[in-house]
């Protein structure tokens, strides 16, 4: 962990702490597997709707570093979203905050302050555990080894779990679209392969979460962060810049369309 330590040092300066009818795939597992669909299919007798997008976590749901300032992931997939026919309008409801942890989202449900955005929504989007792990950097930043990771990852899988129940008990049948999390220091060196392995655990453990709830779709990330050579930070080094939310929604388009989308009247 001696090269992820220098590589944190370099970087501590810069870190920061119902309507429509949508939603993803069915009740069994298969549509996962079949091909991508091209198009979204409505029905002829279809009245156009608003659609309620609810993002929630932390600042990459917020869309901190986006230049354009267009709403980051969120708000490009909400401007793809009224695109679609029978669509008339679209509204953002945007909760997430910089910094936050998945201790402090479940302690919002908790305290009922999601109650009212999550109940509106007919999609979610979702971003959490960045920051967990970067609070095992910063608290053990003169002692790190992955032994703490490892130790933080069981806590942030119970606190992932009880998230999205608590989504559920709100709206039983929104799709969420759970974005995976990424190595920003891979922007400094490429020889940080603890630290990927480290980020790709809490991916996995996010995505075995999402596979078992058929309204889910997680949406990884890592591949599109590593280095800079596409030019996709904010020049905090941090967070993703236009560009990087540009790569961010395709990929969710994507993602959107594997886990079966469908409209049902």
């Amino acid at each position: 962990m001696k090269v992820i330590l220098f590589i944190i040092i370099l970087s501590m300066g810069i870190l920061a702490g119902c309507s429509p009818s949508f939603n993803f795939g069915n009740e069994k597992a298969e549509p996962r597997n079949e091909p991508a669909i091209d198009s979204y299919t409505i029905p002829p007798n279809f009245i156009p709707q608003a659609v309620v997008i609810t993002a929630l976590g932390d600042s990459l749901s917020q869309g901190v570093g986006d230049e354009e300032e267009l709403g980051g992931y969120t708000g490009r997939v909400a401007a793809e979203v009224k695109t679609w026919q029978g669509i008339k309008g679209v509204a953002v409801e945007n909760t997430a905050k910089r910094g936050r942890r998945s201790d402090q989202l479940l302690a919002m449900f908790q305290q009922g302050k999601l109650t009212s955005p999550i109940a509106d929504a007919d999609y979610l989007t979702l971003t959490i555990g960045g920051n967990d792990v970067m609070r095992v950097v910063k608290r053990d930043l003169f002692s790190l080894n992955t032994e703490a990771f490892e130790d933080e990852l069981v806590f942030y899988e119970s606190r992932f779990d009880h998230i999205l129940t608590a989504i559920r008990d709100i709206n039983p049948n929104a799709p969420i679209i759970i974005m995976g999390i990424y190595n920003p220091f891979s922007l400094v060196t490429d020889e940080v392969e603890e630290f990927d392995q480290i980020i790709d655990s809490y991916n996995q453990a996010m995505q075995k979460r999402a596979e078992s709830d058929p309204q889910a779709c997680f949406v990884p990330v890592s591949d599109l962060f590593v280095g800079n050579q596409n030019l996709v930070y904010h020049s905090d080094f941090f967070h993703p810049n236009s560009k990087g939310y540009d790569l961010m929604t395709e990929r969710i388009l994507k993602r959107m369309n594997e886990c079966g989308m469908t409209y049902e009247g």
